[in-house]
């Protein structure tokens, strides 16, 4: 968001609404407290006043945040970051993987029946839980 930009209405209305609800926490404290109606608004003017100083004040940082610009990656460096997981992951289910690969690189025609490694990788799952 630049500087002279309008602020989205929720953003606005946050803004407001935060002090607010200190204002009236802290004017009913103040009633509660014993003291007159006089204290209790003025308890309420003083909160309200230092709610909207600490937005304004703190609330700076997100228009910082809001400029910064997003530099897209490369799509060679993706294309090599997926080979590397690509390879991680074969590395990680071992030999029986491979296999089924190989098998079906080879041009078997039927699919490797994968439904004991399926229960296996289940139990496993149910185990961890417990």
């Amino acid at each position: 968001m630049k500087s002279g930009a309008k602020p989205h209405p929720v953003d606005a209305l946050a803004e407001w609404i935060a002090p607010a609800i200190l204002a009236v926490a802290a004017g009913w404290a103040a009633s509660r407290l014993g003291g007159s109606n006089l204290a209790a608004l003025g308890a309420a003017i003083a909160a309200l006043a230092a709610g909207v100083a600490a937005m304004r004040l703190f609330g700076s940082a997100r228009d910082a945040e809001a400029e910064a610009r997003f530099e897209p990656v490369p799509l060679d460096a993706c294309i090599e970051d997926i080979g590397e997981m690509v390879a991680r992951i074969e590395n990680f289910l071992g030999d029986d993987r491979r296999m089924t690969t190989r098998a079906a690189e080879e041009g078997s025609a039927s699919p490797p029946d994968a439904s004991a490694a399926l229960h296996a990788a289940l139990a496993n799952i149910r185990a961890s839980l417990r």
